[in-house]
C-alpha cells in the first residue's frame, strides 16, 4: 500500500507541472510536501509530449516563465555531469507570410527587452541553418541558438529525484477521491483511496484530471481535453539530421519539428481542434493513448512537406495520439483560487511548452 502520511501542502499529479512545484517548495525550505499521484510519475500528459522548448511567447510573463525553465534543464544536467535529457540544439521560427514576419519583428523587440538571446534573420540565413527547408515564401524568421528539447520522463524525473532528496514525500498509485473543506470553505484534508490526509494547501497539476479536481472544491477551471498528435519519420538515407538539427516551428503551415534518431519528430496545431471525453476524463485513462487520427492530421503533414519538401520521402513510422488538456486562451491557469483558502492550481500548461 502506498505511504501517505499528513503533510502541510499536497501536490496533486506528478507530471512535470506537479513535480516542478515540489522541487521548488523544497528549494524553499519546506519539507512538510506530500505529492499524489494516481498512476506513475509522467503518466498523464508528461510522458507522450514531444518536448520542445522555447523561450519565445507572445507573452512578456511566460516568455520569463521559459527562459527560467531552459536555464534550469541546463542547470539540472550541468549539476548532474551527465546527460538527462535536455538537448540545447536552438530554434529557428520561420514566417511564411508577410503577416507572419511582422508580427515576429514586434515580438522580437519585446523578447530582447526582458534579455532573450533574439536575433531576426534573412531567408537565405535560415536555409543556411536548416538546409532541408525551402526558401519559396519564406519571408525571414527569427533564431533562438538557446532554444532546444527535451525528454520529458528523463527531466522530470530528475526533477523528482532531487525534491525526494530534499526531503518531499511522493505516493504514486494513489488517486485523490475528495477534497475536505472547514466551516469558511479552508482546505482541511484530501480522502484518497487509500485513506484520508490531513492538509492545510492543495495543489491541482493534476493535468488532464485538473477540472475535475477542482469541481471536488466546487470550482470551475475552464479546460478541455483535445487531441494532440505527433508524428515520427525514419531517418531518410543520404539526408539523416544530425543530433544538433534546431529545432523548426513554421505557424503559417501549422507545424513544429526537431531531430528523432536522425528523422523529423513532426507535431502541430490543427485550425479545427477536436475535443475529447468533454465530460470528464477517466480516472484509468493513465499511460494510455487514444488511436491515431491520421486524417486530422494530414493537414500539418501536408503543411511540413511544403516546408520540407524531402519528408516526401521519408517512411512514416508511427502516429502518437496523446490528449492534452487546453484553456480557452491557452495560457495556463496558475495561482490561488479565490473562495477556496489554501487551494492552488497549476493547470492548462500543455500549449505552454514543456
Amino acid at each position: 500500500m502506498p505511504n501517505i502520511k499528513d503533510s502541510q501542502i499536497v501536490i496533486i499529479g506528478g507530471g512535470i507541472a506537479g513535480c516542478s512545484i515540489a522541487y521548488y517548495l523544497a528549494k524553499l525550505g519546506r519539507r512538510d510536501v506530500l505529492l499524489l499521484d494516481k498512476g506513475e510519475l509522467t503518466s498523464g500528459s508528461t510522458w507522450h509530449a514531444a518536448g520542445l522548448l522555447t523561450h519565445f511567447h507572445t507573452s512578456p510573463a511566460l516568455m520569463r516563465m521559459r527562459k527560467h525553465s531552459i536555464s534550469l534543464y541546463r542547470d539540472l544536467q550541468n549539476e548532474a555531469g551527465h546527460p538527462i535529457g535536455w538537448n540545447e540544439v536552438g530554434s529557428l521560427r520561420v514566417a511564411s507570410s508577410p503577416d507572419q514576419f511582422k508580427f515576429l519583428q514586434r515580438q522580437v523587440s519585446m523578447a530582447k527587452a526582458i534579455g532573450l538571446n533574439v536575433e531576426i534573420i534573412s531567408p537565405a540565413e535560415a536555409t543556411r541553418i536548416f538546409p532541408h527547408m525551402t526558401d519559396k515564401e519564406l519571408y525571414g524568421a527569427i533564431y533562438l541558438p538557446n532554444d532546444g528539447h527535451v525528454d520529458p520522463n528523463g527531466v522530470t524525473m530528475e526533477i523528482a529525484r532531487r525534491a525526494k532528496e530534499m526531503g518531499v514525500a511522493v505516493s504514486t498509485d494513489t488517486r485523490v477521491t475528495s477534497i475536505e473543506l472547514g466551516p469558511r470553505r479552508e482546505i482541511v484534508g484530501v480522502h484518497t483511496e487509500h485513506g484520508p490526509i490531513k492538509t492545510e494547501i492543495v495543489i491541482n497539476a493534476a493535468g488532464m484530471w485538473g477540472r475535475q479536481v477542482g469541481a471536488m472544491v466546487g470550482v470551475n477551471l475552464p479546460m478541455t481535453p483535445l487531441v494532440h498528435q505527433h508524428l515520427a519519420a525514419k531517418a531518410i538515407p543520404g539526408h539523416e539530421l544530425p543530433k544538433n538539427t534546431p529545432c523548426l516551428r513554421d505557424p503559417e503551415h501549422l507545424f513544429y519539428m526537431r531531430e528523432e534518431q536522425g528523422g523529423f519528430l513532426i507535431g502541430g496545431f490543427e485550425k479545427d481542434p477536436v475535443a475529447w471525453s468533454v465530460g470528464g476524463v477517466p480516472w484509468d485513462f493513465t499511460g494510455k493513448l487514444l488511436a491515431p487520427d491520421w486524417e486530422l492530421f494530414g493537414p500539418i503533414m501536408e503543411g511540413a512537406i511544403r516546408r520540407i519538401p524531402i519528408l516526401e520521402q521519408a517512411e512514416l513510422m508511427h502516429l502518437v495520439n496523446g490528449p492534452e488538456s487546453i484553456a480557452p486562451d491557452s495560457r495556463p491557469l496558475l495561482g490561488p483560487v479565490p473562495g477556496v483558502r489554501g487551494f492552488w492550481a497549476a493547470c492548462g500548461l500543455s500549449h505552454t511548452g514543456f
